[in-house]
């Protein structure tokens, strides 16, 4: 049975976690005006096979995939691009070629603003969409959780929709800030 957790605490984990496109950590999801989206993407492995008639190049073993700040780690990762990935035009990046990137096998991703685990994470640049699965996919950021079998997170709108599944249901953990006043709460105002 899947479960869709209500759009209210989800609305709030999504500005808690992500704030303004803008504001999102760079890396390989970064949005186009991202402080590192011009940064080198960089990917580690034991092994590389690419099929350039299908425009894909799977990057197996260990894999760790880094651009500024941003890093994945997970046991595969596959890159479907459009064009000559590796002669990219003048003037033309070889990432603004990337039309998907699907990571599998306890994938971890870490950046400035959140961690998230999941045995599958794909995301479409176009969109701006990162889709995290298995049993269970988590995101953390400060001490907030969000877990759940599926998590689809629409960075540019700011969106998140959560599904529970087989592994059980959906799971948010909200702290709230601490504000401080100066004064102590047992102690009375003069």
């Amino acid at each position: 049975m899947t479960r869709t957790m209500p759009w209210v605490p989800i609305a709030l984990l999504a500005a808690a976690l992500w704030t303004a496109p803008s504001a999102w950590p760079a890396g390989l999801f970064a949005p186009g005006g991202g402080t590192d989206s011009k940064a080198p993407i960089e990917i580690v492995s034991d092994r590389m096979v690419a099929n350039t008639a299908e425009k894909w190049a799977d990057f197996l073993g260990a894999v760790v995939a880094t651009q500024g700040t941003f890093s994945m780690h997970a046991e595969a990762l596959r890159i479907h691009y459009e064009g000559d990935l590796m002669n990219a035009p003048k003037g033309g990046a070889a990432q603004d070629r990337i039309q998907k990137i699907v990571a599998t096998g306890r994938v971890h991703i870490v950046s400035d603003q959140y961690t998230a685990d999941a045995d599958r994470a794909e995301y479409l640049p176009a969109t701006d969409v990162l889709t995290l699965s298995g049993k269970p996919s988590r995101v953390v950021s400060g001490k907030n959780t969000l877990t759940g079998s599926k998590i689809v997170l629409n960075r540019s709108e700011g969106k998140a929709l959560v599904e529970g599944g087989e592994a059980g249901r959906v799971k948010a953990v909200f702290f709230q800030e601490e504000k401080s006043s100066g004064q102590r709460p047992d102690k009375p105002k003069p």
